[in-house]
């Protein structure tokens, strides 16, 4: 079975429960690891050579997680096996997140260990910066575990 890693690096769990929902609605087809990248290291990633690599966005102070993106870069330094699928989605709580997705979608693709970047993403907007996630959300998160399944093929 096909190995996908989930890493988050959740403030409040918002991620954390999205990317719980999103290893849920997988599962049946894939060996699912989702961690914090404070509790797993580049290297733990690297050395288990996942097929596939779903990353968790916070928007904070108006800019891409700069932690999650240290961690991808450190990723792609130890990376032997490129990863063949990255897909990646956003909380926020603002009204103009295009800019930050179009900037994380970006920095993904400039990494050299990846072979495919999904062209869908995920964005969850949030009430308030702490949360929970606006009412609909579940329906997009499901919807988004259907293309995630084609695009994981």
């Amino acid at each position: 079975m096909k190995k996908i890693w989930i890493i988050h690096n959740s403030m409040y769990g918002n991620s954390e429960k999205i990317s719980n929902q999103l290893a849920e609605g997988l599962k049946e087809e894939y060996d699912i690891r989702v961690n914090s990248i404070k509790k797993i290291s580049p290297e733990d990633i690297a050395k288990d050579e996942p097929y596939a690599l779903i990353i968790a966005v916070r928007i904070v102070a108006f800019r891409s997680d700069k932690e999650i993106l240290k961690f991808i870069k450190n990723l792609d330094n130890l990376v032997v096996k490129p990863i063949s699928k990255v897909a990646y989605f956003s909380t926020h709580a603002l009204g103009w997140k295009k800019f930050f997705i179009k900037g994380m979608k970006k920095a993904i693709e400039k990494i050299g260990c990846v072979e495919e970047v999904c062209p869908e993403y995920l964005e969850v907007k949030m009430q308030g910066a702490e949360g929970p996630a606006i009412e609909g959300s579940d329906v997009k998160i499901q919807g988004f575990i259907s293309r995630l399944k084609e695009f994981m093929k």
